[in-house]
């Protein structure tokens, strides 16, 4: 195998370096609001792919592109979809801002406006020394006004510095936004019901098992092609997850593999549903601690005129030997569709083979 998942995270930690350390905001921060913090929170409110950014107007033009670069980014359905989207709100209007579910606040060392202020109120001696230094440039700070809110600090010594450190740490910034907003949006989904006799079914059955959200079906089950498919509709949506005995771990590193078998599984399956082969990714990531490889891509139908957001994991457990694969895709013409890809993405990343549930209890699988 190219990496195993150890190995994978060293890597991100050396592409991260020092400024990949996310340090808690250790001072309160209701003073930034002129208030105590005796007022008794209220959950947090908006849409949450909204990003609210707090600067001086100044300060947001030049840090513009690289905040766009950073947090805007874009999910193929094949129309391009923000996944966050950025809400410029000026300094005196932070207390409209605090009631937001995702709250980003930019400031400088040397800056005499007014948000700069709240960032040095925000941060210790010891901090305000490390970002001096080089050595700190992101805060974080959860529920700070608001139940499951999350707040992100950005400072800098200079304005051009601040560029600098987001530019530098696109990618970091990002992971850390994306990666709340999937745990919030599991904390929704299964909040109410959670069909635990679909999860006990498929563990009984095949070894593994993952969560299963209110209203999906057992689809298709095919046990000799190693194939479960979970669907849901209104607007249709599924998780399929395949499997195959194998002793050869790199099988789940090959692209043209991956690529193929989604194209045998969409013919046989799907009705001829084939991988567009075009506007794809590739790119690494982990499932239930184990090393995978993601295609983040489309699909495709031409009998039908129908396609969507389509996005693959690739994985092996040595246990059991099985290389697996989990398919999450969407078709929901005019919706937006990121919504229901980042629900597919938090069940997928919930599987668990029966080996896994000896350490963790499947309510706790992230």
């Amino acid at each position: 195998m190219k990496f195993s998942v150890q190995e994978w995270r060293e890597a991100m930690k050396k592409k991260t370096g020092l400024h990949g350390i996310v340090l808690m905001l250790a001072l309160s921060v209701w003073a930034a609001l002129g208030t105590s913090g005796c007022e008794t929170q209220r959950r947090a409110l908006g849409q949450d792919h909204i990003i609210a950014v707090v600067a001086d107007s100044m300060l947001y033009t030049m840090l513009t592109p690289a905040l766009g670069a950073a947090i805007e980014r874009e999910l193929r359905t094949p129309w391009p979809e923000k996944i966050f989207e950025i809400t410029y709100m000026p300094p005196e209007q932070l207390r409209s801002a605090a009631v937001r579910q995702n709250v980003v606040m930019l400031g400088t060392l040397d800056g005499e406006d007014k948000t700069s202020e709240q960032v040095r109120s925000m941060l210790s001696e010891s901090m305000k020394q490390r970002v001096q230094n080089g050595e700190a440039y992101l805060f974080r700070k959860d529920s700070p006004w608001a139940r499951g809110q999350m707040l992100l600090v950005l400072a800098a010594p200079t304005a051009g510095d601040l560029f600098d450190r987001i530019e530098q740490n696109a990618d970091y910034i990002f992971s850390i936004l994306r990666e709340h907003s999937l745990k919030r949006t599991k904390e929704v989904m299964f909040s109410r019901y959670e069909q635990k006799d679909i999860e006990d079914m498929l563990l009984q059955k095949y070894g593994w098992t993952l969560r299963v959200q209110h209203d999906y079906v057992v689809y298709q089950e095919i046990p000799e092609a190693g194939f479960v498919h979970l669907r849901r509709t209104a607007p249709e949506r599924w998780l399929f997850v395949h499997w195959e005995e194998t002793d050869d771990p790199s099988l789940v590193t090959d692209r043209e593999w991956m690529i193929k078998k989604r194209n045998e599984i969409g013919r046989l399956f799907y009705e001829d549903d084939v991988v567009v082969d075009t506007l794809y990714t590739f790119y690494e990531d982990e499932i239930a601690g184990r090393w995978a490889l993601v295609f983040q891509g489309l699909w495709e139908n031409n009998k039908r005129i129908a396609g969507g957001p389509l996005k693959i994991f690739a994985f092996y457990d040595e246990e059991t030997r099985r290389a697996y694969m989990i398919d999450i895709a969407v078709f929901a013409p005019g919706k937006r569709k990121e919504v229901f890809m980042r629900q597919l993405e938090v069940m997928a990343r919930t599987f668990r083979t029966a080996q896994d549930l000896k350490k963790t209890p499947l309510s706790e699988a992230d």
